[in-house]
């Protein structure tokens, strides 16, 4: 039997309930000849008689009923698909991938991203985490629909809206002549053996440009792909490094750290969400986009 079309099925659901063929025609507001074709055409297909016709009106016969049961489940579900989809269209249920740097999450993304969830139980996340550089290509390559990165030249292909930002400090282990002081310049850093994270992060490209701008190289002893570990290495006497303040705060009297000012302009960073195309975003992602961005977003 093939699957008949909705509108057939309300018209069988109808007549039954009614038990009259032409008032349900009316109600659904076709013709009886369009009506009485529509019921023959479903007997034909169902290789049954589905409607007698009895002195008071028509019933189901027993193929009838089992055709109704059929015709209301599948009515039902649809139904509840349309509302689905409505749901969809307005942003309420849905499914957004996001990229972002782990500053980036650290510092904001994660604390709203828990608010967002909360406000908006149906819509389902899928987080990535990854270095500035792969986030952007994630993002290129339409593995995620948005990304929250480092500021930096390398977005100039995306639309990218500021999300805050970070301030770096300077951390180092008991013990270290920095732990005198309050503040340090860049240069200052750079002359000592530094831990840092891996070349592929804005923060690591970021520090060898800087010390590149001094005419030198970072003289790094080790590096390592968490912030979590840096601070660890840093007290174990490994070197100092230089992290944004919201990461190594945490670590930083558990571990007996130092945090110093950096003192350079440069200490503050800029962060973005960045799409490909606002256009782009389905319903979902433009509600994630205007949580996470508020009045200045698009």
């Amino acid at each position: 039997m093939h699957h008949p079309d909705s509108k057939t099925l309300r018209l069988f659901v109808l007549t039954c309930e009614l038990r009259n063929l032409s008032q349900a025609a009316e109600k659904l507001h076709m013709a009886p000849s369009a009506a009485s074709r529509r019921i023959q055409i479903l007997e034909r297909q169902a290789d049954a008689v589905l409607l007698a016709r009895r002195p008071h009106g028509v019933e189901p016969t027993a193929a009838g009923l089992t055709v109704l049961r059929y015709a209301r489940d599948m009515l039902q579900m649809t139904e509840q698909l349309s509302g689905l989809l409505d749901e969809h269209r307005s942003g309420i249920r849905g499914f957004v991938r996001i990229s972002s740097s782990s500053s980036v999450l650290v510092q904001r993304l994660a604390s709203d991203l828990s608010q967002f969830l909360t406000a908006n139980p149906e819509i389902k996340l899928e987080l990535e985490e990854h270095p500035t550089l792969g986030t952007l290509d994630a993002l290129a390559r339409k593995r995620v629909d948005m990304g929250a990165i480092v500021q930096g030249a390398e977005a100039h292909a995306f639309r990218s809206f500021p999300f805050g930002g970070d301030r770096l400090v300077v951390a180092a282990p008991p013990g270290h002549p920095f732990e005198a002081l309050d503040r340090v310049r860049f240069e200052q850093v750079a002359a000592q053996e530094i831990v840092t994270l891996e070349p592929s992060t804005a923060l690591r490209r970021l520090l060898a440009e800087r010390a590149r701008d001094l005419g030198q190289h970072l003289k790094i002893r080790v590096q390592v792909s968490s912030f979590e570990v840096v601070a660890l290495m840093i007290a174990k006497g490994l070197g100092i490094g230089i992290l944004p303040e919201h990461a190594v705060r945490p670590f930083a009297e558990a571990l007996g750290l130092k945090v110093l000012t950096l003192d350079e302009p440069w200490a503050y960073r800029e962060f973005a969400i960045c799409v490909r195309s606002l256009e782009e975003l389905d319903a979902p992602a433009r509600r994630l986009m205007a949580f996470l961005l508020g009045p200045d977003g698009p």
